[in-house]
């Protein structure tokens, strides 16, 4: 199994006012530094998010950030988790995506998906109601790009390209690995069908419903020809004690999942009938939290649950917590949790 770390795009509370030119160049070099530290630390892979028209969102392009990571690592996997490609035009997307891959030496990883914000459609003037047929397409023209050494024409339902072919190719042959991103049956079943593997972050799904996804995904992920891979995120902390670790980390993801609660982000769990029943005690079970012995266990247990290839892991949040701690977290991590599963 891989462990990633995911360098959260959000540099400060939901609406907050626009950030200032100072406060963004120095988040530009908090991400920077996250990565630094997580391969440094032994992590695996970093994975950014794709975010946008939104104050809190301190650095929207994941590409650029992916960019720079690619000529300050060595060995890390360096990917999206998940950039939205309906309102790309697939054939820039797929030169830029390759030339990272030629920065890296073939460590890129594009996960993608459907994108659920209408506000980032606006921003670009990109159809929002024609996102489904424009992932399909969109994904269907990366792999074309990517390995047709002659011209070629496409025509589909919504995009059009005549006589046109990409080079330089990635280094990668074919391209890099293309990661679907899916919370429901039919998102799921797409993500079989089409992807190179399965992407979920599952707030608070029960166990069970995870573990049916995951067979769901291999079920159709077999059914067309390919090697089932399932990617999970979780949030979490790590610190010397599981009483330290709730205390920094533990108030913080209470206020995170409220903010989903309160916009009808989230999927109904009976177990949270209103926002009293949001505590610590009650959604510490769907974090890696704790000790380091702790988040050895609770990364286990969501290995188990959905027999996961890959984990990435997030340690920041809106509201923190503060750079210097989270980079001591990274380095705890990877001191303390990481080597067990490298045994």
């Amino acid at each position: 199994m891989k462990i990633g770390y995911m360098p959260d795009t959000h540099g400060g509370p939901y609406e907050q006012p626009e950030p200032s030119r100072e406060a963004a160049a120095k988040f530009c070099d908090q991400l920077l530094n996250e990565g630094i530290a997580a391969e440094q630390a032994g992590f695996d892979g970093i994975f950014l998010p794709e975010r946008h028209h939104r104050t809190e969102t301190m650095f929207p392009p994941p590409l650029i950030m992916m960019a720079a990571y690619a000529v300050r690592t060595q060995h890390v996997d360096i990917g999206t988790f998940v950039l939205q490609p309906p309102y790309y035009n697939p054939m820039h997307l797929a030169e830029d995506v390759a030339m990272i891959d030629l920065m890296s030496k073939g460590r890129v990883i594009l996960g993608v998906g459907l994108g659920y914000h209408p506000d980032y459609f606006r921003l670009f003037n990109e159809p929002y109601n024609q996102r489904f047929s424009r992932f399909e397409e969109s994904v269907e023209l990366l792999r074309k790009a990517w390995s047709s050494h002659e011209r070629f024409s496409y025509h589909g339902k919504r995009l059009h390209f005549d006589d046109v072919l990409l080079t330089p190719k990635p280094y990668q042959l074919g391209g890099p690995p293309l990661w679907i991103g899916a919370a429901y049956d039919e998102a799921i079943k797409r993500a079989g069908r089409l992807g190179d593997a399965w992407g979920i972050l599952p707030f608070w799904e029960p166990m069970e419903k995870l573990r049916a996804q995951a067979n769901l995904y291999r079920e159709h992920a077999t059914a067309a020809g390919r090697k089932p891979y399932v990617v999970l995120m979780r949030d979490g902390w790590v610190a010397p004690t599981r009483k330290e670790a709730e205390a920094i980390f533990g108030p913080l993801w209470v206020q995170e999942m409220l903010f989903y609660y309160r916009w009808k982000l989230l999927s109904s769990n009976d177990e949270f009938q209103s926002e009293a029943d949001f505590t610590v005690d009650k959604l510490r079970k769907y974090l890696v939290m704790g000790s380091p012995q702790d988040c050895i266990e609770q990364l286990q247990m969501w290995v188990d649950v959905a027999g996961a290839d890959y984990i990435i892991m997030r340690f920041r949040l809106p509201l923190g917590p503060s750079p210097e701690r989270v980079i001591e977290c990274i380095k705890q991590f990877g001191a303390e949790v990481i080597p067990h599963f490298k045994k």
